[in-house]
């Protein structure tokens, strides 16, 4: 093909239609070798793309006309904004590299910032969902959420708890028995005084591992998962969550149309504004938070047993 074939297919292609381009970018997507709701759902992106450019020509799409047509998406549905700004973006890409246009309209438009609207945990909303759960669900179920709320831990961490995790650590030349806790996302080491007190519920760390002994088959030396089902093995984590959703359908009124209502991860920040109102002070060891100002970083010291190495105390003071 000589230049000047090729320069007029292209002024020709860019006069064209976005309805007209979207058939053949279409069939390119078809033919891509992904997952068959993939296809499906892009399909749907790019039916809605024509619906708002479709008349235009594909040539003078200006990337003002596509940031108005997300931003209008994203007033309505932020998370899908994202997706048809990939699509779009790909679409025209496309269309580039096919020659039917010199340039990307899609060049320099942003990505949608999804805002998380999801809404907060109260205690009165967790006791009725304790409550709810204690008559309602198997009984690991009501005392995940006590640990949840007593230990502000993650719900992979509250699945990993085993009873020999409590031992004591060497405070200040006095003997102090914790729940250790490592945790799975950032590898911090936590120790949990199991003397740790939340007023408002009434129930120290020693309580709440308690609690957790006899309500289910422990392994034949007494060790076992503190969240446990009936068979001594511990829930998965979809479980956890799930049951948690159950819960807090069958307790609270649905959330506003407009807000994520709360999900288990909120126990962390019920237990941080819980124990920062009655004076803890030391909130962030508890949650396991890394931040500059921190001075105190742990080492990763793989292979050695469990109890040897450093270990974080929560201050009670």
């Amino acid at each position: 093909m000589s230049f000047l074939s090729a320069t007029l297919g292209r002024i020709v292609h860019k006069y064209r239609t976005v309805a007209e381009w979207a058939e053949i970018y279409g069939k390119v997507v078809a033919a891509k070798p992904i997952q068959l709701k993939t296809k499906q759902n892009r399909a749907g992106y790019i039916k809605r793309i024509v619906g708002e450019l479709g008349e235009r020509s594909v040539g003078a799409v200006r990337p003002h006309e596509i940031a108005a047509f997300i931003g209008d998406v994203a007033a309505e549905h932020p998370h899908l904004a994202r997706r048809m700004l990939i699509e779009t973006r790909d679409m025209f890409r496309e269309a580039v590299n096919y020659g039917w246009i010199d340039r990307d309209p899609c060049h320099g438009i942003r990505t949608p910032r999804v805002r998380v609207a999801r809404l907060r945990l109260t205690f009165e909303q967790w006791s009725a969902m304790h409550d709810w759960a204690a008559r309602n669900s198997p009984p690991w179920v009501s005392r995940m959420l006590v640990l949840a709320l007593v230990t502000g831990q993650r719900r992979g961490d509250l699945r990993a708890m085993r009873f020999s995790d409590v031992w004591p650590e060497q405070v200040d030349g006095v003997a102090v028995p914790c729940l250790h806790i490592e945790q799975q996302k950032t590898g911090t080491r936590v120790a949990i005084p199991t003397s740790l007190r939340l007023d408002t519920l009434g129930m120290t760390v020693a309580d709440a591992v308690a609690q957790c002994r006899d309500y289910a088959a422990l392994e034949d030396d007494g060790d076992g998962w503190l969240v446990r089902k009936t068979t001594g093995a511990p829930p998965v984590g979809a479980s956890m969550s799930w049951r948690f959703e159950q819960g807090r359908a069958g307790a609270l009124p649905p959330a506003a149309a407009d807000a994520d209502p709360p999900s288990l991860h909120e126990c962390r920040s019920l237990a941080a504004r819980m124990y920062d109102a009655q004076g803890v002070r030391d909130v962030q060891t508890l949650l396991g938070h890394s931040h500059a100002s921190m001075t105190e970083l742990y080492k990763d010291d793989r292979g050695l047993d469990r109890r040897h190495g450093r270990w974080k105390v929560v201050s009670l003071g």
